[in-house]
């Protein structure tokens, strides 16, 4: 057997004698299908995988029995990334005359097949999962072995240091061999990635020897990393490797990339028809108030936080989620991306929603400072709106960015108001023309001078005119306000008389002090 082929209909069929081609994309009805049924079978391929989806395959059984082709169908409920891996372990499995047995990861199979590897190549060979555990590793005297490869052996673990994640995420990147230098205490090595199709199970490590890796070793790590494949699969937690794929599936949505919308839909646990929402959280920005160290609370691993959003506090915000979850919201998909992290909630409408997120923020500032916050989307029930989900849940994020610490999930209808501010401050970012010169001038002239005409000008236009009320915010006398109002107009020409120039110069006012912004939201029915 040649492998698998993920084909898409638009593209011509590749020459793969021997492979097995999963035909994504197309009804079994379209007279395409049929098209590439015959020509798979003119170029000599095992066999073509199907979904059925309510169609009657007995018209392709027919073109198939013709062709002299095998057709196989997968369930419809079943992602074509599951169909792949499991076709391809399955295939991996016959080439090296195994069976798809019992024997546990890092069993004697894989390290027979580590000594036999490592005897080939002349260098310690080690067999690694996804979370960088040793399950398998050469015992070959002789060979070229270092004291970090001694230490993984010893503790059944990788050191996990940053380089060596940059270099795990260049080998599960690529196709073949990736060579490493010499690098402090660790000899040169190769590596390359285990997969079962498409889906990633870990990775397969020699220590190159003297006289570096030839050609022919290159191509017996590839070999054994397709032998690997089935054992690792079968030892593979199968709710972690749903979890995985549930992840990497939400986190394509919210691209707005990855499967259609109803198969995504199938693998997120969406049911047809019914409510879901997206909730997101947002860690909070290290050094401000309501910010601690992760780990103090809620268990799991210590994160050094740095500025910004550090990746890490973002991984450990995605790991307290998920625990959650597990508790509380089975059904759920957690995904980090981007400075927040995402929860989909099948079947949930905006109450329950709600609901979850004020329980799970708990969850999170117990671990990571009371300065977290979360936000509730609407409810949808159609995942081809993916776009719109996450700009609304964007959205309230960015909204509630200066809300002091404690408050509870916010949804749109409590910062709608702001929302739509934010949108038409992006307009006047995006379009400098858009903007009054006359509050470009009176802020560039603060700046210079050090004078408050800009916090004068929005305390007036907070309180809607109200001299009395502006001046006691600012703290000093009303004749004071109405001099400097006088002085606004006569350094800048800005007539603050006109209703249409008053709304235009507090719009933009707001937008260059947006830290300035009161934590007021809109009184949302039933939610405090």
């Amino acid at each position: 057997m040649n492998g698998t082929v993920i084909h898409d209909p638009e593209e011509p069929v590749p020459h793969l004698p021997a492979a097995v081609l999963l035909l994504v994309g197309v009804p079994i009805a379209d007279p395409r299908a049929h098209q590439v049924l015959r020509r798979a079978a003119e170029l000599q391929f095992a066999a073509v995988v199907v979904k059925r989806r309510g169609h009657d395959p007995q018209p392709l059984i027919e073109q198939a029995r013709m062709c002299g082709i095998a057709l196989l169908t997968a369930d419809d409920t079943m992602p074509w990334r599951n169909v792949d891996a499991g076709v391809s372990c399955a295939l991996a499995a016959h080439g090296s005359g195994q069976t798809t047995g019992s024997a546990p990861a890092g069993g004697e199979e894989l390290f027979a097949l580590a000594d036999a590897l490592a005897a080939a190549v002349g260098g310690s060979v080690a067999i690694e999962d996804l979370d960088q555990n040793v399950v398998a590793y050469s015992k070959v005297a002789g060979v070229r072995i270092d004291s970090v490869r001694q230490w993984g052996i010893l503790h059944r673990r990788v050191p996990d240091v940053p380089e060596q994640r940059r270099q795990y995420r260049q080998v599960l990147a690529a196709a073949g061999a990736v060579r490493f230098p010499a690098m402090g205490e660790e000899l040169p090595r190769a590596a390359v990635a285990i997969r079962a199709g498409a889906l990633p199970l870990g990775t397969l490590w020699a220590i190159e020897p003297e006289e570096g890796l030839s050609g022919e070793a290159e191509l017996q790590l590839l070999d054994a990393a397709r032998f690997a494949a089935p054992h690792l699969l079968r030892a593979l937690n199968l709710p972690e490797a749903e979890r995985r794929m549930r992840r990497d599936t939400l986190r394509a949505v919210l691209h707005r990339s990855g499967p259609p919308a109803d198969e995504a839909a199938d693998l997120l646990g969406l049911r047809p028809g019914t409510e879901f929402c997206l909730t997101a959280f947002a860690p909070p920005t290290p050094g401000t108030p309501g910010s601690a160290t992760p780990g103090a609370a809620g268990g799991g691993p210590a994160v050094v936080v740095g500025a910004g959003t550090h990746p890490a506090l973002l991984t450990h915000v995605e790991w307290v989620l998920m625990r959650h979850c597990a508790a509380h919201q089975a059904g759920a998909t957690v995904a980090a991306d981007q400075g927040a992290v995402y929860v989909l909630l099948p079947a949930t409408g905006q109450a329950a929603g709600r609901r979850f997120a004020d329980g799970a923020l708990a969850a999170v500032r117990r671990s990571v400072g009371d300065g977290a916050r979360a936000a509730v989307s609407s409810p949808y029930t159609d995942l081809a709106q993916s776009a719109a989900l996450r700009r609304e849940a964007d959205g309230i994020l960015r909204a509630t960015a200066h809300d002091r610490p404690g408050e509870p999930a916010a949804a749109t209808c409590d910062v709608r108001h702001r929302i739509l501010l934010d949108r038409l401050g992006d307009e006047l970012e995006r379009d400098a023309w858009l903007r009054l010169p006359q509050i470009d001038a009176l802020l560039a002239h603060d700046r210079a001078q050090g004078t408050d005409y800009g916090t004068t000008a929005t305390a007036w236009l907070d309180a809607t005119g109200d001299v009395a009320s502006a001046a006691a915010r600012l703290k000093v006398h009303p004749n004071t306000l109405r001099h400097r109002l006088r002085r606004i107009h006569e350094l800048f020409h800005l007539d603050l008389d006109d209703p249409d120039v008053r709304l235009a110069s507090w719009l933009e006012l707001r937008r260059a002090a947006p830290s300035d912004r009161s934590h007021r939201r809109a009184a949302a029915p039933g939610h405090p």
